[in-house]
């Protein structure tokens, strides 16, 4: 039987190794494969020296029906990739005139001269296809292996993250596509449930009972604070079947863990919220007090998230809670800045000054001082108002830092806006 698709991710850098830059390229390449219903095999990451990409390429290329490298495609002299990929193909170099050409063109575009050195970026191994990059000077390729597999394909990109993702997505992501259109001998599907509230111990133990049933299925664990990422992978020769099997498998899990899941998929929680929110042609508007301003960062930090968020508020001294929300001093002075009271007061004051369909608040005690018996470290109240009214929650974090605290604040606050969005 012909075997599965295999994809092997080799980074190419010497910055990547000493903590310079982290490798956002291997990351981005499982995201795309996990959206085919396909995973890495393997991910190496190896030093801007000779002798160690190319052995890094031979091992690669027997392990993997396709091995992706990033990196080393520049135009200085520690950019060796391309050479190491022809040696290691028993190749030579080839110097490809067009790709030089679209080099040349797009200094001219900027009006810069160009250095002599750009023309390295156009030798490629003689065997390899050209990759041309829309984003940057650095040509991809991809150059056939004969391997211990029959054959295997060396896709070689930009390190660049930018130029990286636009190869990927526009060459590599159909051409794996295609290839799986063709007649895979098995499928995989993969189905994350996202949770709140749980250390990823706490959800182990809740699902252990699913994974010892049946042993075949791969539960994978991630914890991405404050959140813990449970992905069910089942493989079939069915794709049918197999799709059924994990979204049963997928609402038992949900059941078995019980109230701490919120929702299911890879979208993060504030474009989950946003999302929502859009759907209904609704607007929202923060006002955040010991979280600063995240909440709202974290919401304007996606993309086109303008059509929904109205503005915010960061009211961290009790005047400006009354100045610019319009909180009471009177409430202030009988409950407290960190109270069920003064939250609901501040979403209602943002809602209403801003405008918004709906309006968040928080309001609590980061630390590392300030807490005490009744109100210790950790305690937030959270208030949402929408069109049905206001609710208050709260939650008493556990004392993980100031940092982490409101962290943690953040991601509630957005989970309790999501559930009263959804509601409606």
């Amino acid at each position: 039987m012909t075997h599965a698709l295999r994809v092997f991710s080799l980074a190419v850098g010497d910055e990547l190794l000493d903590g310079r830059v982290a490798d956002a390229n291997t990351r981005d390449l499982g995201d795309a494969l996990a959206q085919l219903g396909l995973e890495l095999c393997g991910a190496r990451t190896v030093p801007d020296a000779r002798s160690a990409i190319v052995a890094a390429l031979r091992a690669a290329v027997d392990e993997a029906d396709v091995v992706v490298t990033s990196g080393g495609l520049g135009p200085t002299s520690d950019d060796i990739t391309g050479e190491c990929v022809a040696e290691a193909a028993g190749v030579g170099l080839r110097f490809d005139a067009e790709a030089f050409a679209r080099i040349g063109m797009m200094f001219a575009a900027r009006a810069i001269p160009m250095p002599e050195s750009n023309r390295r970026q156009a030798l490629l191994p003689s065997s390899a296809q050209t990759l041309h990059n829309d984003q940057g000077t650095a040509p991809g390729f991809v150059t056939p292996f004969a391997s211990a597999r029959g054959a295997s394909e060396v896709w070689s990109f930009p390190g660049v993250p930018r130029e990286y993702r636009h190869l990927l997505e526009e060459r590599l992501v159909p051409r794996l596509r295609a290839r799986l259109a063709q007649g895979a001998p098995s499928v995989m599907v993969r189905r994350t449930l996202r949770s709140l509230g749980l250390s990823e111990s706490a959800v182990g133990e809740r699902l252990g009972a699913l994974e010892r049933e049946h042993p075949d299925v791969r539960v994978q664990y991630r914890a991405a604070f404050p959140e813990i990422l449970v992905r069910v992978i089942v493989t079939g020769a069915d794709r049918d079947a197999a799709t059924a099997r994990a979204d049963e498998l997928a609402l038992r899990a949900r059941s078995d863990i019980g109230g701490s899941v919120y929702g299911a998929g890879d979208e993060p929680l504030e474009e989950r919220a946003l999302r929502a929110l859009e759907q209904r042609g609704a607007t929202l508007a923060v006002a955040e007090s010991c979280t600063g301003g995240l909440v709202a960062k974290r919401l304007t930090d996606v993309p086109g998230s303008s059509a929904v968020v109205q503005g915010g508020v960061v009211a961290y001294a009790n005047q400006v809670k009354t100045a610019a929300l319009g909180v009471p001093t009177t409430m202030l002075d009988e409950h407290g800045a960190v109270s069920e009271a003064v939250a609901r007061a501040m979403a209602e004051g943002a809602r209403a000054r801003l405008g918004a369909t709906w309006a968040l608040s928080t309001t609590g005690i980061a630390g590392p001082s300030g807490g005490s018996a009744d109100k210790p470290v950790g305690l937030v109240w959270f208030g949402v108002a929408g069109p049905g009214g206001t609710a208050a929650h709260q939650k008493r974090l556990p004392d993980f830092g100031r940092e982490r605290i409101r962290e943690m604040a953040s991601a509630w606050a957005l989970r309790f806006l999501l559930e009263a969005v959804e509601r409606t």
